[in-house]
């Protein structure tokens, strides 16, 4: 389902570790929608409920709720660096049409 690559992986257990939750699930949630469609974002959390699925690759365990499987179908959590620091990113096939500009409705205030 959700893949995370051993990078992304790493710096979460670093994240876990840094603050004091090594029980910690990792969870993806739907942080709203845009003109490119959902945007997803990661937190913490101590519980699964009975509406989460739970995958778990290189020893983090990641918690999605069923409403959102197919939205995270074959989504993939990375940690990107850069010069300006490094972040966590999921990337969803789902989610990209592309067109190159991140979405492709009319009215969102910009064009490619």
């Amino acid at each position: 389902m959700v893949k995370i690559t051993e990078f992304a992986a790493q710096k979460v257990k670093d994240v876990l570790k840094a603050q004091n939750k090594e029980n910690a699930l990792l969870r993806l949630y739907l942080a709203g929608v845009g003109c490119g469609g959902p945007n997803f974002g990661m937190t913490l959390d101590e519980s699964k409920t009975e509406d989460d699925i739970l995958d778990e690759e290189y020893g983090v365990s990641m918690i999605i709720d069923k409403k959102l499987s197919t939205y995270l179908e074959g989504a993939i959590v990375d940690y990107i660096e850069s010069n300006n620091g490094g972040g966590f990113e999921i990337r969803t096939a789902k989610t990209d049409n592309g067109d190159g500009c991140g979405g492709g409705c009319g009215g969102c205030g910009g064009s490619c």
